[in-house]
This record gives C-alpha cells, structure tokens and sequence, in this order.
C-alpha cells in the first residue's frame, strides 16, 4: 500500500527543483557580463588576425577577462546545488512525516554534502569528468576553449578584430533558447550542466535520506516524467524497483529530471496516515486535476498568486483552466489574454488587473 500523499509530494519535490533549475542564474545578466569581458579584452585590437603572436595575445587576453567572470558563475552554481542538496533532504523528512505516524529521521547536512560531491554521476556517454565539483568547473574551461576555438577560427577566415566580437557576442542579447552566438551556447551549456548538477544533488539527498530510514523503506522505484522530452532510457526505467541504494541512479543523462521514489515496507501499512484526496485513481489525472488537489499555497507557488486565485476561485474545471494557459499557437496566454476568453472567471474570483 502506497499513499496517495507520497506521489503528490514527489511530484511537488519535482516541481520546485524545476523552479529552482528556472531561477539558478539570469541569463540575460550573465550574457551581459560575458559580452563586456569579451568587448574589454578586444579593445586594444584592430583589423586583421595576420600572425600566431597577434592570435596568442588576443586569446591570453580574451582568457584574462573571461576567467573570473566565468570562475564566479561556477562557484556560485557549486555552493547553490550543495545548499539545495540539504534543503531537498529536508524536503524528503517533511513528506514522509506527512505520510507515516512514527518519528523519520533525518541525515546529518555534513553527510549530505559529502555524498554530492563524493557520489559520482552516472551520465551515459559525458566526456567529462564524473564528479560535480570538476563537473561544474568543467564549464570554465570549456567555455575558454569555445572562445579560442572561435578566435583560430578568424584567423583562418581572415577576419578582423569587429567580425570576431561579433561572433563571438552575438548581435545582441540572445533571449531565446537558439544558441546563436559563443557566448549564448556558453550560457545555455551552464543552464545544462546546473539543472544536471542540481538533479544529482536532489537524488544523493534522497538516498541519504532513505538510508537514515531503512526501517521504513524498503524499495526505490524509478520515476520518469512522461512527456516529449522524457529520454527513452528513462521511459524504459520508470516503474522498476531496485533495493535502496541499488540500480540506477538519476540523473542518467543531461538535464536529466527522473527520480527514485521511496516505496515503504508493508509492515508498516498500518502507519500509513489515509485521508479523503479526490476522485482520482493512481497516474489517471491530468496535470491541473492533480493541481486542484493540492493547498492554496502549493498552487499559488506553482501558478503565481493571481493566477492561483483564479484556478481556486474563479470556477473553471481544470480542462478549462488548462486550455485557457496557451494560445493556439502554443504561445503562454498573459493574464490579460486570459481575460479576454473567460471574463467571467475573472469577475467569480474578484481579479482586477491594472
């Protein structure tokens, strides 16, 4: 016997490492600091890359700016998946404390950590190193290459100094997910290797977790996120069970957003707390009808405050709430937009928008 309890916070623990993934660094800020080490250290250059000494001193000097900025970014991004790593183990006590009647225990943040950075990834077919502290600082040293790739590169064409910057930055700032410049596939090559690293900080929390409590658990089973992005070893995976600790360990490949859910030992049926949740059978709802089970807070930390106050208050079904979130051309409705399909619902729930 399985609470229905568990999959929903499962499925929220999901939810705000996505969110977290989201919010790990702006892009467009750090487009622009990369943008101006790049204009920085060309400054002093002009026309034609004629010579390997006219090439050498563009790359050392291209090298000297982008060091730090990007040695920042991978330091930050280090400390925030550890710090996420112990807030997910506690994220873990919290659902399984909602679930059972007995006292659940909870791993020391020290040990935590240690398993983060000690516990390698299991990422199938990754050139690099497998262990996330020289996994994220890999990026620095990546991203370095990438530049002095594209610099070669000029040289070889015979291009000048303004033709390089420009490739290298791009046009402008690249806020879309089209990787068109160096400097936009460095920034969406750290959104890849944050939402990895955060994943493997989640599941190392997770196991730590299940080991303090192995009274409790007895089983881990595989969870993956069926939708279009969902990679077919991870669709192969979903569902099977494995000892705790034993098997294969999320992520299994960049952004990667599997899970191994905990499965508790029957013996311990009884301490299941059971309550009326719904209608709803096991895996039978859509996305909105899970939603609309869920406390106010946990929707208006999904959906925003307004438009949780619409979902709650302003008497749509959740088919239509969820048809009323895209445009026919799959573009996100505003809130506005939403308003003008349902002004009704608006009026129902006491929205006004300025």
């Amino acid at each position: 016997m399985q609470s229905q309890l568990m999959l929903d916070n499962s499925m929220m623990i999901q939810i705000l490492l996505e969110r977290l993934k989201a919010g790990i660094v702006d892009r467009e800020e750090m487009q622009r600091e990369l943008r101006a080490a790049v204009t920085k250290a060309l400054a002093n250059f002009s026309g034609q890359i004629t010579s390997r000494s006219k090439l050498n001193a563009i790359i050392a000097e291209l090298k000297r700016e982008l060091s730090p900025v990007l040695t920042s970014y991978s330091e930050h991004l280090l400390q925030s998946v550890l710090d996420i790593g112990v807030e997910s183990s506690q994220l873990e006590v919290d659902s399984l404390s909602q679930i059972v009647t007995n006292e659940v225990s909870k791993p020391d943040a020290e040990k935590v950590k240690k398993a983060i950075l000690n516990v390698p990834l299991i990422l199938t077919a990754w050139g690099g190193s497998l262990f996330l502290k020289k996994f994220i600082s890999s990026w620095v040293t990546s991203s370095i290459q990438q530049v002095e790739n594209q610099t070669v590169l000029a040289m070889a064409a015979q291009s000048n100094i303004q033709v390089l910057q420009s490739t290298i930055n791009g046009a402008a700032i690249d806020k879309t997910q089209v990787s068109t410049s160096t400097i936009s596939r460095i920034t969406y090559n750290y959104r890849t290797i944050a939402n990895t690293a955060i994943q493997h900080a989640h599941t190392c929390a997770a196991q730590e977790f299940y080991k303090e409590n192995d009274d409790l658990i007895k089983e881990e089973e595989f969870s993956a996120i069926l939708d279009n992005k969902t990679s077919s070893t991870c669709r192969a995976l979903s569902g099977n069970r494995y000892p705790v600790g034993a098997g294969p360990m999320p992520p299994l490949h960049p952004n990667c957003r599997s899970q191994r859910l905990p499965i508790l030992n029957d013996k311990f049926a009884n301490l299941i707390i059971t309550k009326p949740i719904g209608r709803s059978e096991w895996g039978e709802e859509s996305y909105y009808e899970w939603l609309s089970r869920q406390p106010a807070k946990r929707q208006d930390l999904i959906l925003g405050p307004t438009r949780g106050k619409l979902f709650r208050d302003g008497g749509l079904s959740p088919e239509r709430f969820a048809q009323l979130q895209l445009h026919k051309n799959f573009k996100p409705m505003t809130l506005k937009d939403m308003q003008k399909f349902a002004p009704k619902a608006f009026e129902r729930a006491g929205i006004e928008l300025k």
